[in-house]
């Protein structure tokens, strides 16, 4: 067994979750447990099961594509760190709401978001994606390439960090009407400063502020990816640029916009 985070192999036995064995990376200090389910995947909200269904049912649907593609990449490394279905689905929404047309994503794994995103952009819309290289990758490519949205997505492998400094360099501001953010998590501080590249009233949301309920107790956990969230969401409520509200969806999701 691997870790889903960083795949070391040094992990430990860390209680149960709903009746499951939970484990706990020794490395990293990331909590998961060995279960996968097409739909659904892990979240630290406390919301039962039946009723994450009933929102389920009473939610516009995923488009098939996305359900297809999630099954296709759940068992890859880091598939359980990406957005769930349902965040994927209120950010497309967000995004039609502002009739959002430049998007920057920083920090894909399999990408049925970005193919959410996409799908949600105007005809002349533009995703600017930055994400780890892999099979899944290809498997996504696949995917665009069926939602008639390959023109529209920006691939951008590599380090979301990097990306972030070429487009500041480049004194593109306001550039984006909608920024994500579900990268790695000890970075979560330094994303912050994507929030210069916003449009007035552009949005910034960030996925995982939870961090499975850690960040109730980060010098209790002490790890650098728990510090780092906490730490992100502490600095972005008093950030003078931004009003944030925080829900509960997934495993948190923070939603800032740019005043």
């Amino acid at each position: 067994m691997k870790c889903p985070n960083c795949q070391s192999t040094n992990i430990r036995k860390h209680g149960f979750y709903r009746a499951r064995q939970r484990y706990q990376c020794k490395d990293c200090a990331r909590q998961f447990v060995e279960y996968h389910r097409p739909n659904c995947q892990q979240t630290s909200t406390g919301v039962e099961d039946r009723i994450d269904r009933y929102i389920a049912s009473v939610s516009t649907p995923p488009d098939d594509l996305l359900l297809n593609l999630q099954r296709d990449t759940v068992d890859y490394p880091l598939a359980q760190m990406q957005p769930t279905l349902a965040q994927a689905q209120l950010i497309a929404l967000l995004m039609r709401s502002i009739a959002a047309s430049r998007v920057l994503e920083i920090g894909i794994f399999s990408s049925y978001t970005t193919l959410a995103l996409a799908l949600a952009l105007p005809p002349q819309g533009q995703l600017i994606s930055s994400g780890v290289a892999g099979r899944h990758l290809d498997i996504s490519r696949a995917y665009w390439q069926q939602g008639g949205v390959t023109t529209q997505i920006d691939l951008q492998v590599g380090s979301g960090l990097e990306l972030l400094d070429r487009l500041l360099i480049l004194d593109l501001v306001p550039a984006f009407d909608l920024i994500t953010i579900y990268g790695l998590k000890h970075q979560y501080p330094s994303y912050q400063r994507a929030i210069e590249l916003l449009r007035p009233r552009g949005l910034l949301v960030t996925t995982d502020v939870f961090w499975q309920g850690r960040v109730l107790n980060p010098d209790t956990y002490n790890d650098e990816f728990t510090l780092g969230i906490d730490r992100f969401n502490r600095q972005l409520v008093t950030d003078p640029r931004v009003s944030v509200s925080v829900i509960p969806i997934g495993d948190g999701m923070s939603i800032a916009i740019k005043l």
